[in-house]
């Protein structure tokens, strides 16, 4: 495993450093800027204008991924809108070569703070998915994770959202934390290939601390 400095990471350089088993991470064993933002979920909408707009999905993960997979993923965005009738629209949009890939999805709030189901009135026979934003401090990060069914198998996703290509230490020791907490491992930890042509403009410089 790769040792993680105490800087920010630009996404092409982002390597992975578990936690010791028997120490707290370190954004537990330090209170932080945005500490208890899901306790702060509860009365906040995660629908509100300040989580709404672009995030750039930045470390996807799951239980069908693979870290040998970044080669085929392209970079992606994800903008988040509230509908009139209150319910979430996710519009992803994915640069592959030359040719820029959309779909969406609209997400319906469920009674849980910060939780919501995909609405799939659309496609019938599809099965429920349920997304819940687990962590958030609307400005820099948003940590979500779902779960579906696909042919008979339970398929859970973890993603790292952020404003940036730039992942901050403390984020990606968040996102760390929460694979483990389900289950995966960093060989689930798929980050987006930005070494391919055309993808110059899709990079960042370190953000202050």
């Amino acid at each position: 495993m790769g040792k993680q400095s105490g800087q920010d990471q630009p996404l092409g350089q982002v390597t992975l450093s578990l936690p010791d088993p028997g120490q707290p991470p370190a954004w537990r064993r330090h209170r932080l800027p945005g500490e208890g933002v899901r306790a702060a979920l509860g009365s906040a909408d995660s629908a509100s204008p300040q989580f709404q707009g672009e995030w750039f999905v930045v470390g996807p993960a799951g239980s069908t991924h693979r870290k040998t997979d970044s080669s085929l993923l392209s970079p992606f965005t994800a903008t988040f809108e509230k509908n009139e009738n209150g319910s979430l629209k996710v519009s992803y949009a994915m640069t592959r070569g030359h040719r820029c890939i959309t779909w969406s999805y609209v997400l319906i709030a469920a009674a849980q703070p910060g939780g919501f189901s995909v609405d799939n009135t659309a496609a019938p026979g599809k099965g429920p998915e349920e997304v819940q934003v687990r962590d958030t401090d609307y400005s820099v990060f948003a940590l979500m994770l779902s779960r579906r069914r696909s042919g008979g198998q339970s398929v859970l996703t973890v993603s790292l959202l952020c404003r940036t290509w730039v992942i901050r230490t403390r984020v990606l020791e968040r996102f760390v934390h929460l694979v483990r907490a389900q289950g995966l491992s960093d060989n689930n930890v798929v980050f987006p290939d930005l070494a391919g042509p055309g993808l110059s403009g899709w990079g960042g410089s370190p953000d202050p601390a």
